[in-house]
């Protein structure tokens, strides 16, 4: 069996809007879950949100859509009968939200044991924040992505919502390890997935290396290997050339034999300099028709354009096929 075909005859129900949630569901409609996408009356808050609106059929495409007002019986009645029939609950509100309107996970679970329960939310379900209000921006700042992403010397914010869509692929990691467990002994979950605890999941390798060794970095743009270098027509080279070999090989092609030595140089401003001068002398198109052929983990910086253009079909299903 194909991957697309994994998980047909899963029913998904799945009450989020936005990002998280939504992905999350998306990645498991793409290995063949059926997902029925619930939203209050006027549909998710995505479809009018200028230019993000644009995204809405990318991350819903494929689901049936119903409005049901929750905090009206027949709203919540019909939620439940969903869920009755569901193997899996994704819960993108507030934690207590559905619970006020007696569809938490405990009534729920009572009612259909198998189902799994994923409460998708910004702090978690527990602790001192678990109400508070959060967006992806927010989840960066705390846990030190902006603070580690520097322009000119400032923070910066990432160039794509890293922490929406990292939490909507980590509740859905979690989903396919409880329907494994449930195919081995019969019962459902609950799981708590956390925008917050997925920004710091990606922020763990910073966490080690700081508690390690304070200060020291190394894929943030402070050596001369890995970083981008800006060409003579205003556009970059990213030269990720964190071998050896490869920062040899990026050297030939600079002309510069004699910065190979200097990779690990206790000055890497100064060899960064030596590096940028021969950079800017040529254009972009011109270092891709030199570099190209040298596979020295050497890229040009592309546009969204031009990466969209190279990209193809544009999908947030898993890039990976079985």
């Amino acid at each position: 069996m194909s991957i697309e075909r994994a998980l047909e005859g899963v029913r998904i129900v799945e009450v989020a809007t936005y990002f998280p949630g939504p992905l999350c569901t998306q990645i498991l409609l793409g290995m063949g879950a059926q997902v029925t996408k619930v939203s209050r009356p006027g549909g998710d808050p995505l479809k009018e949100l200028t230019p993000l609106d644009a995204t809405y059929a990318l991350f819903n495409g494929g689901k049936e859509e119903l409005e049901l007002d929750l905090r009206a019986p027949e709203g919540a009645a019909r939620l439940r009968e969903l869920v009755m029939e569901a193997d899996v609950l994704v819960d993108g509100l507030r934690p207590g939200a559905l619970e006020r309107m007696g569809l938490g996970e405990t009534a729920l679970r009572v009612a259909n044991p198998r189902l799994i329960y994923c409460a998708l939310s910004a702090y978690g379900r527990h602790g001192p924040e678990r109400s508070r209000a959060g967006h992806d921006l927010d989840f960066e700042a705390l846990s030190g992505m902006v603070g580690a992403t520097l322009a000119n010397g400032e923070p910066a914010m990432p160039g794509a919502p890293l922490t929406d869509m990292v939490s909507g692929l980590t509740a859905a990691t979690g989903i396919l390890a409880a329907l494994l467990a449930r195919a081995k002994d019969g019962q459902g979950a609950i799981l708590d997935a956390s925008m917050a605890g997925a920004s710091r999941w990606l922020m763990a390798l910073w966490y080690s290396v700081e508690r390690q060794r304070p200060g020291a970095r190394l894929l943030t743009g402070e050596r001369a290997y890995y970083r981008l270098y800006r060409t003579a027509d205003g556009r970059h080279l990213a030269a990720a050339t964190l071998e050896p070999h490869f920062w040899a090989r990026f050297c030939g092609a600079l002309e510069r034999p004699d910065l190979v030595a200097r990779q690990f140089d206790a000055d890497q401003e100064a060899v960064a300099h030596e590096v940028a001068a021969v950079v800017a002398q040529r254009t972009l198109a011109e270092w891709q028709g030199i570099l190209a052929p040298l596979d020295a983990c050497v890229s040009p910086v592309l546009t969204i354009a031009e990466a969209a253009e190279a990209a193809g079909e544009i999908s947030v299903r898993l890039p990976i096929r079985g």
